[in-house]
């Protein structure tokens, strides 16, 4: 790809802060020229790399933390690498903190002059593009105020009006929409929609993973500093998801080993979960086929039988929990060593993109007797190739008259 073709690229970016406990550790550090170090090391960034190429939309999710504020006052210049090498090809807008370049003793029309000369119009050009910023703000006879008397509403109002209009090649978002009422927001997303028609390039920051979702073409994904994972909106979003609702493992099939409690009535020997051709599988799509397939050992006579699933999310959220008494489907009795085998299909699978944990269980027909039960027995994921939200995506039909 060609330089021209490319907005922004980041080679092996790194940026390194220095703690100090004290204030006058700071002091010490320079008279002393480094002979001892006062102050330790807090790694915000380590060797990021990636291009935006012209026209695209980029998002950049992660945790508070995870160094998405760094590297955007790096790209935008008002902070420093440590490392690494920065190159902007076009005029940059940049919408980071609440109220970031303005002046609060200013008001929002000087401020409006102000903001649009740094980000490198003319006299001609802001006048020109005035009324414009105005209209789109739209906070009425406020704008002859100083803006330290502005909402927060108001002052991202403002500050977006400014940024959309000075006509980037680079257009950058940090959460600012999130401050917004829905119809600002609205009109946001409309604007967002023009600049990229115009072959502007944008790189958006944000917790909410259905904007981004929308919006974006592909998702940058930072990590305790570092790059964790890029690629489609979509995946990225739900592989980020996934991760930040994950607790510890406790997945309790080994070795063909099934962990249970011992309840001295049975034991499950073999649980397994396949695909609607019965191959044995742990990652499925919405809407495709999940085929439990289960055998149970007596340890001792048993009376007639019904089976249980609890379906729960990695975050230990309980989803499904179901027996087959609910279907009238029971098991015989039989004898000590004797098996009972059986299968369980969800079909449609509608449990959205998500990871999940499953136990089994084996009851008297009244529910009062237990005769077996697992831990987390399986463990198995779901992917869509396109923005979900919930927790289920319920089979259903939309008609349009």
């Amino acid at each position: 790809m060609s330089n021209s073709e490319i907005a922004i690229k980041l080679q092996g970016i790194s940026k390194c802060f220095q703690i100090y406990d004290k204030p006058h550790h700071r002091l010490m550090q320079g008279l002393l020229r480094g002979k001892k170090q006062y102050f330790k090391e807090f790694w915000a960034l380590k060797d990021i790399s990636f291009e935006i190429k012209k026209g695209e939309t980029v998002g950049i999710i992660g945790r508070n933390g995870s160094g998405k504020s760094t590297l955007l006052q790096i790209i935008c210049g008002t902070l420093s690498p440590t490392s690494g090498n920065v190159n902007i090809n076009g005029r940059v807008a940049a919408l980071l903190e609440l109220g970031s370049g303005f002046n609060p003793e200013f008001t929002g029309r000087e401020n409006i002059f102000m903001n649009s000369s740094i980000l490198g119009l003319s006299q001609e050009e802001i006048n020109a593009c005035y009324d414009d910023i105005i209209h789109f703000a739209d906070i009425g006879e406020f704008i002859h105020q100083p803006v330290k008397t502005y909402s927060s509403g108001m002052m991202v109002r403002l500050a977006f009006a400014v940024a959309v209009h000075t006509k980037p090649d680079i257009l950058i978002v940090d959460e600012a929409l999130s401050v917004g009422d829905i119809a600002f927001q609205n009109k946001c997303m409309e604007k967002i929609k023009s600049i990229k028609e115009t072959g502007a390039s944008i790189l958006f920051v944000s917790h909410d993973l259905n904007t981004v979702q929308i919006i974006c073409d592909r998702v940058i994904w930072l990590k305790n500093a570092n790059l964790q994972l890029t690629g489609y909106a979509v995946d990225v979003c739900q592989e980020y998801y996934m991760d930040n609702i994950k607790h510890e493992d406790t997945f309790s099939k080994t070795d063909g080993i099934i962990m249970q409690q011992a309840t001295g009535f049975a034991k499950f020997s073999c649980i397994e979960l396949c695909d609607e051709n019965g191959k044995e599988k742990s990652l499925f799509d919405v809407g495709s086929i999940l085929n439990f397939k289960f055998t149970l050992e007596a340890e001792k006579n048993l009376e007639e039988s019904i089976f249980t699933i609890s379906i729960y999310r990695t975050d230990g959220d309980w989803l499904i929990g179901q027996t087959s008494r609910e279907k009238k489907v029971f098991w015989p009795p039989i004898t000590l060593g004797e098996k009972l085998q059986g299968q369980l299909q969800l079909a449609p699978n509608c449990l959205a993109p998500g990871d999940y944990k499953v136990v089994f269980a084996a009851y008297s027909v009244d529910h009062k007797i237990c005769y077996a039960i697992t831990d987390f027995v399986i463990s198995f994921s779901v992917r869509t190739n396109y923005q979900t939200w919930g927790k289920f995506v319920h089979p259903c039909e939309w008609i349009n008259h």
